[in-house]
């Protein structure tokens, strides 16, 4: 084994000692302003909870992916989808939408038979940061097509609800698989030809929407989300988050001591400071003026779109001040980890925080752990089950294999 540099040895030493003085200065102040509390005593609930996964594939012409989504509880529900774009710029948060659209509406259809839907991550990154790609095209397309593309969006969210009854049976069978973005179309006719066969007047007009076809289908994507989600804020749920780098309380202490000097630190070492005992710290996020929605979002909470997103947001204008949460630092094992827990203000914090420990073990949340482990798509099963797609695909046409060959195949 090759001998550790002691140039990187002494780097990161420093850095940590720079560290541990922060933090030898930063915990009394702390204890000044927030109190550890003792975890409530559980409650038992009917519980689930929801995780998703994604994988993808760069080939020559086009990117293949797969999205899946787990709800683990009484029983185990999937929902599985593999997709296919070209590789233009945003593909990549695409895909992540596509995967958090399909977490988001598993945790709505499990929230209408169960008691609290746990969701892996956080509420307010959901909430607060709308994809950038998808916020600006929303905006260019309102500003060209103005009243025509709200009556097409109404048009779509309408053919969204009606899809929600047939996913909802489907779900009944433990498992979804295939396509399952509206917007891209089902089986052989695009979003486009099923809405005018719905009866979307706007669409039958004239043919508006043929040259901003893609942008379109962008907008529907990012609408299908907002659906999704909206559905899952009208059940009772709660977040954790194993990961995160927040420092509300460094900033808020510093404030209220009047430090000339913020330092730069993360929450999570501060916290984990106070004690290794089990318990919980509630906190108030900072707010500050976040992006703003598009102007057609708002357009249609007027016509009673979106009602739960609404209720849940603080807006200054169109722009996202805050979040209706409540948020705390919570650890469910003496020596355990520090998790991120979010909940909506219109729920009972304690309750909900005592609904979670009935299914917490040790350090973590059990029905979390086996979603993720059930959701996970590995990389090896993936590469396989597309390199057999492929193959059977090129055996019916060899002139797929000029969209399908794959950069690292020398390497390889």
């Amino acid at each position: 084994m090759e001998r550790i540099d002691d140039r990187h040895v002494d780097e990161i030493k420093r850095f940590l000692q720079r560290s541990k003085k922060e933090l030898e200065r930063l915990v009394p102040l702390v204890e000044k302003h927030y109190r550890w509390e003792n975890l409530p005593e559980p409650k038992t609930a009917g519980i689930y909870a929801v995780d998703g996964s994604r994988m993808a594939k760069r080939l020559s012409g086009a990117i293949i992916y797969a999205v899946s989504a787990s709800a683990v509880g009484e029983d185990i529900y999937y929902w599985n989808d593999i997709g296919t774009l070209f590789p233009y710029s945003n593909a990549d948060d695409r895909i992540r939408v596509h995967m958090d659209i399909l977490e988001k509406r598993m945790g709505a259809l499990v929230g209408e038979m169960s008691e609290l839907v746990l969701m892996d991550g956080t509420i307010s990154g959901a909430l607060i940061r709308p994809p950038s790609y998808a916020n600006s095209t929303t905006k260019q397309l309102y500003e060209k097509h103005g009243r025509t593309l709200l009556e097409a969006s109404i048009d779509f969210l309408d053919a969204l609800t009606i899809k929600w009854i047939e996913w909802r049976k489907s779900l009944k069978e433990g498992i979804i698989s295939g396509p399952s973005l509206l917007a891209r179309g089902l089986k052989d006719q695009d979003v486009f030809q099923i809405l005018i066969e719905n009866g979307s007047n706007s669409l039958k007009k004239n043919l508006w929407w043929v040259s901003d076809t893609e942008n379109i289908i962008i907008l529907f994507e990012y609408l299908e989300y907002l659906h999704g989600l909206d559905r899952l804020l009208n059940c009772e749920i709660a977040s954790i988050a194993k990961t995160f780098y927040r420092s509300d309380i460094i900033k808020t202490v510093a404030d209220k001591e009047n430090l000339k000097s913020v330092p730069i630190m993360v929450d999570t070492p501060v916290i984990a400071s106070l004690t290794d005992k089990r318990g919980y710290l509630r906190f108030t996020s900072s707010t500050g003026s976040k992006e703003a929605l598009a102007q057609l979002i708002f357009d249609l909470m007027e016509h009673g779109f979106f009602e739960n997103l609404r209720e849940i947001l603080v807006f200054e204008g169109r722009r996202i001040k805050g979040v209706k949460l409540n948020t705390a630092y919570v650890r469910f094992a003496d020596g355990g980890l520090i998790y991120l827990l979010e909940v909506p203000e219109r729920q009972d914090f304690e309750e909900t925080l005592s609904k979670i420990l009935s299914v917490s073990e040790d350090e973590y949340v059990v029905p979390l752990e086996y979603a993720h482990h059930a959701v996970v798509i590995k990389k090896p099963e993936f590469e396989a089950y597309v390199n057999a797609i492929l193959s059977a695909l090129v055996g019916e046409d060899e002139r797929f294999l000029s969209f399908l060959r794959y950069g690292r195949e020398p390497l390889e």
